[in-house]
């Protein structure tokens, strides 16, 4: 049996419901370090998964366009403050 994403949810809040109000200050940072912890690995396992990708690339020995030089091909002045 497949659980929705609100199944779930209604799940979560189901759980919290059952905590103390004393606890609910942890529960709250353990929650969020939990997420945080999760977008870290999402983050992580998308900066391999490019590596990987690029390791596998025939060219990526060649070399490449210097920042510069691709910026001044558009036009773009690099370091300049547009503040004036």
């Amino acid at each position: 049996m497949a659980t929705t994403a609100a199944d779930a949810k209604m799940r979560c809040f189901d759980i919290i419901d059952r905590f103390p109000q004393e606890q609910l200050p942890s529960l709250a940072a353990s929650l969020e370090t939990m997420y945080k912890m999760i977008e870290d690995a999402i983050d992580d396992a998308f900066c391999l998964a490019l590596a990987e990708r690029h390791s596998q690339r025939p060219d990526k020995n060649e070399p490449g366009v210097l920042l510069e030089n691709f910026a001044s091909e558009l036009g773009i002045v690099l370091g300049e403050d547009d503040a004036d």
